[in-house]
């Protein structure tokens, strides 16, 4: 059966103090991430994970995917791959950067895993969000504070407009950060990845 709700929210371990107001569809916890739903007042669906980090008891009615620690797979991409075998195509990672850096990159690295299967996804963390475009552009509005585009790939060909230092079809190498910190001076930025893939990050002030 098809599922009616197509958004998956996958709650990370980092640090985040507020989520309940953006959370929504199926909501699975990625080990430690039950800490941070249960602290934020929010009764994940599904817990999945080795266990090691979290410290809350499960809740009664939650639905438990315990796995050994000796795993290849980290808790965030455990979540995603049980997310993709429930149907969801579209998935939003919550408290997902600022804390361990390792983990950080490892969820960066997970957006491209999901890239690659043509399932959407974003990145939120503490004044934070990170998604991917290959060949494709989007619309940013204006806000307060720093838009970064990075290349994953040797080579990416990008263009930016309405931001303070903007690109026409531009190379950018995954060996040098030209696209850092940005800002948008229009009432929005037009961002087009014409070849390659890159990460887009947002930071708020």
């Amino acid at each position: 059966m098809e599922n009616k709700v197509k958004t998956c929210s996958i709650i990370c371990g980092a640090p985040c103090k507020v989520i309940k107001d953006y959370v929504d569809g199926y909501i699975i916890a990625a080990d430690s991430g039950l800490d941070r739903c249960l602290e934020a007042s929010i009764k994940p669906d599904m817990v999945v994970g080795d266990f090691d980090s979290v410290k809350s008891g499960v809740p009664k009615g939650v639905e438990v995917l315990r796995v050994k620690p000796e795993k290849d797979d980290t808790d965030t991409i455990l979540a995603a791959r049980t997310a993709l075998e429930r149907g969801y195509k579209e998935l939003r990672f919550f408290c997902s950067f600022g804390g361990r850096v390792s983990h950080s990159l490892a969820n960066l690295q997970t957006l491209v895993f999901l890239k690659r299967k043509k399932i959407g996804a974003a990145m939120f963390g503490e004044n934070c969000v990170a998604f991917l475009l290959s060949k494709q552009t989007v619309r940013i509005p204006k806000f307060d504070g720093c838009l970064s585009v990075f290349a994953l790939e040797k080579s990416a060909l990008v263009s930016e407009s309405g931001v303070k230092y903007p690109l026409s079809k531009r190379e950018l190498s995954d060996a040098f950060p030209l696209g850092v910190s940005n800002e948008i001076t229009a009432d929005y930025a037009e961002i087009s990845v014409h070849s390659g893939l890159c990460a887009v990050v947002l930071e708020s002030v």
